[in-house]
């Protein structure tokens, strides 16, 4: 049973990227420069997107190596056993199906804004809608993303062009001088990653994907390129014309920008970005529920969960794993969304932290592993992305003490499960993952 289409270029493996990340650089980001410095909020930034550009290469070749609709459980599992990928792929998939309930809460908090129309029927319906696109087939699933993602791009970049004439160095460095403080730079760092984060997981598409030794990091790095070129526009300019202080407290900053400008921004031109940043959150909604219902799958494909959980349609689609997304996503979308993203974002780094660990051991363990694509750097790039992810972890704990509460209710009840499940059905360990992907390659 698996999921091998081949559907699925580079093209729409870079549209899931994007989609996933996308809605962060329209909002949330901005919180950082309410907490530190513009310069602290810059440094911030370059050093996620250089995690998670360390993290990309590494799980690229993983991929490549282990195209498995699990994406990083599966790493973990070749590496450590299948206690530890069960452990990762709860964490990863808990992450992602939360996530889809702040995206929602989002997207009908905007459309009250733009189109009047909004609350829970809205948000009923929205899940209803993507679920049954997706459950048409991944191929169509994708292509309303890609051109989601497309649109919100676009929308960024002409903010970009728009605010350009706008920006004002006295904005961002009111004194003239750039000084950075690393106590400022730590506390930017759970809203600095939210440009890039969750875009390694495109390695779920891997069994779908049509040449998976060109498709998965052509796709993967094309992804991260956009995501850094927007992610510029909207971190110099929304701050630089609208002051720091200001997109700092706001919670639409592009906006915000538009309007703080002398004379203002012509109106056809914000309701541009916010139909950008509409579509751009939709595009992060498509891309989450793809992921988590892979996850889901995968998980009850080896045996971790109820098999139920790994039924297809005719299609080949996980139907029950995407009908399970909605049933999660539409109550926590009554839940507050910055609650929501903080444990998203820790439970990610944390898992990153073992995937990138596995890696390591692969790499010195197994080199004979065939491996259509290597990371450059190999176990350098590994321990710098690791280092980095582990920095990740303590500062949104930091920043958010409570987000151990519902991690530690998961991983009691994920132990649970776990526990009670070899009792009854003993998970078989990992049988040559790896081998069956060279097979495949």
């Amino acid at each position: 049973m698996d999921l091998r289409r081949k559907t699925i270029g580079w093209k729409k493996i870079a549209g899931l990227g994007v989609g996933l990340v996308v809605a962060g650089q329209f909002a949330g980001w901005n919180y950082g420069l309410s907490r530190a410095s513009w310069p602290d909020m810059i440094v911030a930034t370059f050093l996620m997107a250089t995690l998670c550009f360390a993290l990309s290469l590494c799980v690229a070749e993983l991929a490549t190596a282990i195209p498995n609709a699990g994406g990083l459980y599966t790493y973990c599992e070749e590496s450590f056993g299948p206690a530890a990928g069960y452990g990762v792929g709860v964490a990863i998939f808990v992450a992602l199906a939360v996530s889809t309930g702040a995206a929602a809460e989002f997207i009908s908090a905007y459309s009250q804004f733009v189109t009047g129309f909004g609350g829970p029927v809205f948000k009923l319906i929205l899940f209803a809608i993507i679920i049954a696109i997706h459950m048409k087939g991944v191929g169509e699933a994708l292509l309303v993303l890609l051109v989601a993602g497309l649109i919100a791009v676009l929308s960024l970049l002409t903010f970009g062009l728009v605010m350009l004439p706008h920006f004002e160095l006295q904005n961002v460095l009111p004194d003239g001088k750039w000084q950075i403080d690393a106590g400022g730079i730590f506390a930017c760092i759970p809203f600095a990653i939210m440009m890039f984060i969750a875009v390694e997981q495109t390695a779920t598409s891997a069994e779908e994907a049509t040449n998976v030794e060109r498709d998965i990091p052509l796709g993967m790095f094309s992804a991260i390129g956009v995501l850094l070129l927007t992610a510029m526009c909207v971190l110099v300019l929304a701050p630089g014309a609208g002051g720091a202080s200001r997109i700092g407290a706001a919670a639409d900053p592009l906006l915000e920008a538009m309007r703080a400008p002398a004379g203002g921004v012509a109106i056809w031109l914000a309701q541009i970005v916010g139909a950008g940043a509409l579509f751009g959150l939709i595009a992060t909604l498509f891309s989450l529920v793809f992921s988590a219902s892979r996850q889901l799958f995968a998980l009850a494909r080896d045996g971790f969960l109820p098999a139920l959980l790994s039924y297809q349609n005719k299609s080949g689609t996980p139907i029950v794993s995407l009908g399970t997304i909605g049933l999660i996503g539409f109550p926590l979308s009554f839940i507050s969304p910055d609650k929501i993203i903080v444990t998203m974002v820790t439970l990610l780094t944390a898992s990153y932290c073992v995937v990138l660990a596995g890696f390591i051991r692969l790499r010195l363990n197994r080199p004979e592993l065939h491996r259509p694509f290597r990371a450059p750097g190999g176990v350098v790039t590994a321990l710098i992305a690791l280092l980095l992810s582990a920095l990740v972890f303590v500062a949104c704990l930091s920043a958010n003490p409570d987000a151990l509460i519902p991690m530690g209710a998961v991983l009691l009840i994920a132990t649970g499960w776990y526990i009670a499940r070899r009792r009854i059905m003993p998970v078989n360990e990992p049988e040559g993952k790896a081998l069956d992907a060279t097979q495949n390659t």
